[in-house]
């Protein structure tokens, strides 16, 4: 008796499902227009794709920069008084300067003092030159060209 129950009971449960009919398997978008939308977003990423910048061209002003010249000079160092209450004093090509000046080409110095007193001077590009009292040195720098 328990398994005519059960088969009657298995007939009732699948009775009430059915299989399911060809248009109900057909795609989850039913409409052309739909089918369009997908194929044509289908190959398409969310990367973004970055089009080639122009070059700016460099300005006349940082081309001019780029051009050099060498600048040659002479410096005869005449003399030198250190000084205990002031600032020190060199005679460059028979100019009076007080430490901390510029020379005439932008050019500065610095008196060192020790055991031999020299004078320093550093061009405009760092370039750096020793000279004691009576001494006379050749130097050369590079400096921007200007028009």
């Amino acid at each position: 008796m328990k398994t005519s129950f059960l088969i009657i009971c298995l007939f009732v449960i699948t009775a009430g499902t059915s299989q399911p009919s060809q248009a109900e398997l057909s795609t989850l978008f039913t409409t052309p227009q739909e089918r369009r939308i997908i194929n044509a977003n289908r190959y398409k990423t969310d990367q973004v794709i970055s089009r080639p910048t122009q070059v700016a061209e460099p300005e006349i002003e940082e081309i001019q920069q780029l051009i050099q010249e060498e600048v040659a000079m002479s410096y005869s160092v005449t003399g030198i008084t250190i000084s205990d209450s002031g600032p020190n004093t060199v005679w460059i090509n028979n100019q009076m300067y007080e430490e901390g000046q510029h020379l005439e080409d932008s050019s500065h110095f610095k008196v060192i003092t020790g055991d031999d007193i020299k004078v320093r001077i550093t061009t405009p590009d760092g370039k750096q030159y020793f000279a004691t009292s009576g001494e006379t040195i050749d130097v050369t720098y590079m400096v921007s060209a200007s028009n």
